[in-house]
């Protein structure tokens, strides 16, 4: 081929024939465009092809929270500060929970959250009641753990727990006692202890006071931090009772029985218990899972 014929000019038929071929390919690919797309619309609209749903949105499960006092907590010391552990551990039993060991962590445990806690894969609800006293802290599932005991590792981010729940004025069937003798009456603790049960209050020891005190006045109460308001309550039952603070746990309080004892207060001279607000029952919320 010449020079001359590439650059020659395309002849009248030539260019008639080229204008024909492309209304053919338009005649044929544009209807084909169209009923394409009318197919899928009809397919649409007639339910052929419904496009996926969206997935739900994942929830929590909430379930009611098991109770407080029917596991163990141990609370272990990640800090390096020395009373950490016993810090906490102090603050769960305010909250009515069951301590257990009180230790320091493993040196080669480095816990920056303000607290880890540990927990065996049945006891899920467990580990999210302890979970809520402590802003901030994290979940471990430990495979092995068979226990229902669960572990809180505090660590550097520790700063404190929740407040505290409103105290409220315990009931009789809620104070547990011990009832001790000083007297040289014999039977006396026994005596007044059948008398505290019919009253509704829970008595574990009768016997002599084992630290062999003398009380000269009615009774003396003994309690501790936790049962100030259980003493209170107790000290209503016995006329011109004294009350003693001393270091034990719990809300467990001492009744010493003193030589001037006569009597209960007669139980229509109590005062009536306060009345309690309605509580919401407590709950965790199980976290969601996508599977």
């Amino acid at each position: 081929m010449t020079e001359q014929d590439l650059t020659q000019e395309p002849s009248p038929e030539e260019r008639r024939r080229k204008h024909r071929t492309r209304q053919i390919l338009i005649f044929v690919t544009l209807p084909g465009v169209l009923l394409g797309t009318a197919t899928v619309s009809a397919a649409y609209s007639q339910g052929w092809l419904t496009p996926e749903p969206p997935k739900a949105a994942c929830s929590p499960q909430v379930v009611p929270a098991p109770k407080r006092s029917s596991f163990t907590v141990n609370v272990l010391n990640a800090t390096g500060r020395d009373g950490m552990a016993a810090t906490v551990a102090k603050g769960l039993s305010q909250r009515k929970f069951s301590v257990g060991g009180i230790s320091n962590a493993p040196e080669t445990w480095y816990v920056t959250q303000p607290a880890v806690i540990h927990y065996g894969p049945k006891f899920l609800d467990q580990a999210l009641l302890v979970q809520q006293q402590i802003p901030g802290s994290e979940l471990f599932q430990d495979d092995g753990r068979v226990s229902k005991s669960v572990d809180v590792v505090v660590g550097l981010g520790y700063k404190e727990m929740v407040p505290l729940p409103p105290r409220f004025d315990p009931l009789p069937r809620e104070i547990t006692m011990n009832v001790y003798n000083t007297t040289f009456r014999e039977g006396l603790a026994s005596t007044v202890a059948k008398e505290f049960k019919q009253r509704g209050f829970k008595v574990k020891e009768v016997s002599n006071d084992p630290l062999k005190t003398l009380q000269m006045g009615t009774a003396l109460i003994r309690y501790g931090e936790e049962g100030d308001l259980a003493a209170k309550i107790v000290a209503q039952h016995i006329p011109k009772a004294t009350l003693l603070k001393d270091a034990r746990t719990g809300t467990k309080v001492d009744v010493v029985i003193g030589n001037a004892f006569t009597g209960l207060t007669p139980l229509a001279q109590v005062p009536a218990p306060a009345p309690r607000p309605k509580q919401a029952t407590p709950t965790v919320a199980r976290p969601c899972s996508d599977n």
